[in-house]
């Protein structure tokens, strides 16, 4: 994510800005005494630009009561009506004051970890309009019972205005001018150019709502998609303002941006309004007979489609559908195309798939030339297709919001499998990922890098990358709008699970530890990023915001952790030590990587939006503790604990870290393991 505007005083410290805002942590026995259980509040825990907890942990608290148990036939409902009717009763632990507004929309789909931990995504409201970024989540045993409230919440006013003063077409004529601005993307592939957009013809309004103040969706001039539209509170810190939303997406989807525009026109001209926050969400990439690998690694070998069980490192557990893996290629008019029900890898140019005919027996071959547009097409379907499968063993179903254009099971929306553009040539963004809500198509672009003439849908460093962030995207933002990785250190996480997933899927059966990322397709042995990612990676989460010079430690004066990409770095040696320490702890490598790629998919279900890495670490540590008595003895728990929390101390982790939100100011490194007695 690259932001290109943001008004918001996120510097802002609410804690010492409002008398006693933070009052509440002194309150928590007095709630716990009226809930009739215990809450545990760490004063550590307290997004400050908020002012409210992240993290309220729960014991003894009911199962579903008098409301019953969630039925066969809608099994999400009463775990959500459960979680609003939690949050609500101790809203005053989390950090709202006695009479303050306490609304919330729930995601209608409930996300279920390995271990059946339940978890509900919340979205807070205010006068029946959108809180903007604040999304907690609630974790839930199968039995109703809440362990656990975790994520950002605000106080704010009642009285806040509810109708726009800017018409929607005003407002977005602004936003779609500043979208429609030349833009260079910047990237380790090279630097490639969006044009200047003509949007002089406006835009229509394609939903006819009677009333201005209601979602509604504009015909799409120039750009790619339509537009749609709704009203949002924006907190800023030290205000509140009530803003049009608008989603702008570029050609192929190079660029979406997120533009928040004043709806309540305080610059007093409601003919020119400002935009308050702008932000680009796709995760772009800075760092048949296919290759497996890339082409310096293998030749074009003749693979299965779809790729047999046995040729995955995970293992397949029970509940999937029957006969997977499912088909990857779809048949037509004696033909076979690599349009499938999970992937739609298409030429960039014609936007055509790739068609061989098939035998008697109906059997085809995606047989096409090296270096050949066809080829690249091959390619992507099957290194996104490996990873649909790979993610699907490992809980990323049809019901959690995998991408799939028929969910054979009925769960789940379905009708958004992966589009994947191979581009013959250079295209904008060179690589990159734009995720939507389930239900809706997730865009990949692969293209030429120029400076090597290497093309990226060869290189499974670059597309696994790539589809991850479609999975994180899904599984920390909710399915509803797979939007929950905004602030700096969340998008970071982003492109670190990318790096970690692309490198321990190939280490997994390796005797010699893959640590460099993209250095085939950028003909460059260091790859694409600032150092191996071995146990020696120097960075740290203290070392968040330090620009170069100001890194500690012989050798590493020319680090920066400034950028998004490089403080992602962090996340994924802090995963890989950990996956390193599991396999040590359990004295099984197979073993240690599937238990820890499940604790950190597990992780992502459980991590509410706009996480730090410290609200991620203890996501994944929850996970691995969810294990006990099942996945992992007791004894084996204890060992793959300390091994965890071990490398998350290596890398300044520790019980000590601190942050005061999920920015990159205030990082403070910690080295202490947790204190005895202490429960993840």
């Amino acid at each position: 994510m690259s932001v290109l505007i943001d008004k918001r005083n996120t510097d802002y410290d609410r804690l010492t800005s409002v008398a006693r805002a933070d009052a509440f942590l002194d309150d928590t026995e007095r709630v716990a005494a009226e809930v009739d259980h215990t809450l545990v509040a760490d004063r550590s825990k307290v997004n400050r630009f908020t002012g409210h907890l992240t993290e309220l942990r729960v014991a003894g608290a009911p199962a579903f009561g008098a409301r019953g148990q969630a039925t066969a036939a809608t099994p999400d409902t009463g775990y959500i009506a459960q979680a609003k009717d939690y949050v609500a009763s101790v809203a005053e632990a989390i950090g709202f004051a006695a009479g303050e507004p306490v609304e919330f929309a729930a995601d209608p789909n409930v996300t279920t970890t390995s271990e059946g931990m339940r978890v509900v995504s919340l979205q807070q409201m205010l006068n029946g309009i959108e809180v903007w970024a604040m999304a907690p989540k609630v974790w839930l045993f199968q039995d109703g019972t809440v362990d656990r409230v975790i994520g950002d919440t605000v106080s704010a006013p009642a009285d806040l205005p509810t109708k726009p003063v800017v018409p929607a077409e005003v407002a977005l004529r602004v936003a779609a001018a500043k979208a429609a601005e030349p833009r260079t993307l910047r990237g380790a592939f090279g630097d490639d150019e969006l044009p200047r957009l003509d949007v002089s013809d406006g835009f229509e309004r394609l939903s006819h709502q009677p009333l201005n103040d209601q979602p509604m969706t504009f015909s799409k001039g120039p750009f790619e998609e339509a537009i749609p539209a709704r009203l949002v509170y924006l907190y800023m810190g030290d205000d509140y303002r009530l803003t049009w939303m608008f989603t702008l997406s570029r050609e192929n989807l190079a660029a979406q941006y997120h533009a928040f525009v004043e709806a309540d026109a305080r610059t007093k001209d409601t003919n020119a309004p400002e935009i308050l926050y702008f932000y680009d969400t796709v995760s772009h990439a800075i760092a048949g007979h296919v290759f497996q690998r890339n082409p310096g690694e293998s030749t074009l070998d003749k693979v299965p489609f779809p790729l047999p069980t046995t040729g995955y490192p995970t293992q397949v557990p029970s509940g999937l559908p029957t006969g997977f893996p499912l088909a990857w290629a779809e048949r037509h008019n004696g033909k076979v195309s690599t349009e499938g029900n999970n992937v739609r890898a298409l030429n960039g140019t014609t936007r055509r798939p790739f068609e061989v005919g098939v035998d008697a027996a109906g059997n085809g071959d995606f047989n096409p030339a090296k270096d050949s547009p066809e080829q690249f097409v091959t390619n992507i379907f099957y290194f996104c297709n490996y990873m649909h499968d790979y993610f699907m063993m490992l809980g990323f179903t049809e019901d959690q919001g995998n991408f799939q254009t028929t969910n054979v099971t009925g769960l789940g929306m379905g009708a958004d499998p992966v589009r994947a553009f191979a581009h013959p040539g250079p295209v904008s963004g060179t690589a990159n990922m734009a995720t939507r809500a389930d239900g809706l198509e997730a865009v990949m672009n692969m293209g030429l890098v120029s400076g090597t003439g290497r093309h990226t849908a060869d290189d499974g460093d670059v597309v696994f990358h790539e589809f991850c962030h479609g999975v994180s995207n899904r599984l920390v933002g909710g399915l509803f709008d797979a939007n929950g990785l905004r602030e700096e250190q969340s998008v970071a996480m982003g492109e670190g699970w990318g790096d970690y997933f692309a490198l321990t899927t190939r280490n997994f059966s390796s005797p010699q530890e893959r640590v460099v990322l993209g250095n085939w397709v950028v003909n460059r042995s260091q790859g694409i990023r600032q150092r191996p990612y071995d146990s020696e990676y120097p960075g740290t989460f203290g070392d968040i915001g330090k620009g170069a010079g100001e890194v500690s430690g012989a050798g590493n004066r020319d680090l920066t952790y400034q950028e998004v990409h490089d403080v992602g770095e962090i996340w994924c040696a802090s995963l890989m030590e950990v996956t390193r320490k599991v396999a040590a702890a359990l004295n099984d490598k197979e073993r240690g990587y599937r238990v820890t790629w499940q604790a950190v998919v597990d992780g992502m279900k459980l991590t509410p939006k706009n996480p730090s890495f410290l609200v991620a670490r203890d996501a994944i540590l929850r996970a691995f503790r969810a294990m006990k008595g099942g996945r992992l003895t007791n004894a084996e728990y204890t060992s793959v604990r300390h091994a965890a929390w071990e490398a998350f101390v290596r890398f300044e982790m520790g019980f000590d870290a601190f942050c005061p939100n999920a920015t990159f100011t205030g990082c403070q490194g910690g080295t202490a393991m947790p204190p005895a007695g202490h429960e993840d």
